[in-house]
């Protein structure tokens, strides 16, 4: 999953205003930013296997350490320390537990499109509910999550700067292009392109809408 996964950063914006949107949208790819490093540092592996779900070539052979449950709930713990010890931005305690609880999501949308490869806990009890295994009602989940949470971020916590509001619904559009491009697009050529995008996509969107709402007047 990728553009799906931001979509618990549009919504928890609504929990906490005060939240600033970058911090949201960086906690819901935290996971995936784990899991590039860590492939990149030969930690988790990956396997590209063309044809392994009609709708993605991926397989988590061995990630532990970023894409089982347990590891979910203890990055997400992390993060909510974190997050209410450094940034302090919105109710410390509770703006703290909505960072936590934005990176937990991100497992549960995993299973919802994977095969079975993601882990409970250690490398034992795979799971996953394989919707990739039918690319467009997957293509949909992705893109009706995307647009619904941003429908209910402008309805709920509409931003008052014209250039925020613009800008994130230009974002948005270029996140579900990626996501179409990918849903019709070759396999990619090689796990290091896999994690090397995996560290650098999510970093960039952050920055973006770090941008956007520093330049908000």
């Amino acid at each position: 999953m990728f553009a799906g996964h931001f979509a618990p950063a549009f919504v928890a914006k609504t929990a906490d205003r005060e939240i600033p949107l970058w911090a949201l949208v960086f906690a819901a790819q935290l996971l995936d930013v784990l899991w590039a490093l860590f492939l990149l540092l030969g930690i988790e592996r990956l396997e590209i296997v063309p044809g392994i779900t009609a709708a993605n070539p991926l397989d988590l052979v061995f990630a532990p350490f970023s894409h089982s449950l347990v590891a979910a709930g203890l990055w997400g713990l992390v993060a909510s320390m974190a997050y209410g010890n450094f940034v302090r931005y919105g109710r410390a305690r509770g703006a703290a537990w909505v960072i936590g609880v934005v990176v937990i999501a991100h497992w549960f949308l995993d299973l919802l499109v994977h095969r079975p490869d993601l882990p409970l806990i250690g490398t034992r009890f795979k799971v996953g509910l394989g919707l990739w295994a039918y690319p467009m009602p997957s293509l949909l989940l992705e893109l009706g999550l995307l647009g619904g949470a941003v429908w209910w971020y402008y309805h709920r916590a509409a931003p008052s700067s014209r250039r925020l509001r613009h800008g994130v619904l230009l974002l948005a559009a270029v996140l579900a292009a990626i996501q179409i491009a990918a849903a019709f697009g070759p396999p990619p050529p090689g796990m290091t392109v896999v994690a090397v995008s995996g560290v650098i996509t999510p970093l960039v969107v952050t920055a973006v809408v770090w941008w956007l709402e520093r330049a908000a007047p």
